[in-house]
């Protein structure tokens, strides 16, 4: 009686590494573009405690341009986008899911552009015959205070990109996302 061993199941190639690694590197490689957004987002937090208007012996930070300004009624707006901006670069930091990285990364872009366009404003108002907005002292200058934000705000951008092409987009519940994680 000959016995006929079956043979043992080929493995595929294609996959270098087991599905369980597999799931721990692609959650890392979210969590460091969650990551990197909540650390320009912290840069352009800083940006708000150094100078962002120099001259004639003084120094001005960003909080303190509001005031001098008078902008107190854009105190709200600015407040409400900092706080949609920290909920969204938490949730992508903390989570999988892609949705809210390009979330983040829209609100971001809108930031940045509000911000350009305020700092462009600013510059265009220092050292000017007819400045576009008045209450500036004279002999001021603009430093790198607006610049470290929007560097913050072009970071943020990068790592909730990062995060959302690294992200699922699938709810785990349903039939298809089931599916796929069983690779």
């Amino acid at each position: 009686m000959t016995t006929h061993a079956t043979p043992a199941p080929e493995q595929s190639g294609s996959r270098s590494a087991p599905p369980s690694r597999r799931r721990a590197v692609h959650l890392v490689r979210i969590r460091n573009g969650g990551l990197v957004a909540f650390l320009g987002l912290a840069l352009a937090l800083i940006s708000l405690f150094v100078p962002w208007l120099s001259g004639d012996g003084q120094q001005i930070t960003g909080l303190g341009v509001t005031e001098l300004l008078d902008l107190r009624a854009m105190a709200p707006l600015n407040f409400l986008g900092l706080v949609v901006l920290s909920f969204l670069t938490s949730v992508t930091l903390f989570t999988k899911l892609g949705i809210f990285a390009i979330a983040n990364a829209l609100a971001a872009s809108a930031v940045l552009v509000a911000h350009l366009t305020f700092v462009w404003v600013l510059f265009s108002s220092t050292d000017s015959a007819s400045p576009v907005i008045s209450g500036l002292p004279s002999g001021v200058s603009l430093t790198y205070g607006p610049v470290l934000a929007a560097i913050g705000f072009l970071v943020v951008i990068v790592g909730s990109v990062s995060a959302a092409r690294t992200a699922e987009y699938l709810l785990p519940d349903r039939a298809e996302a089931r599916l796929l994680n069983r690779d």
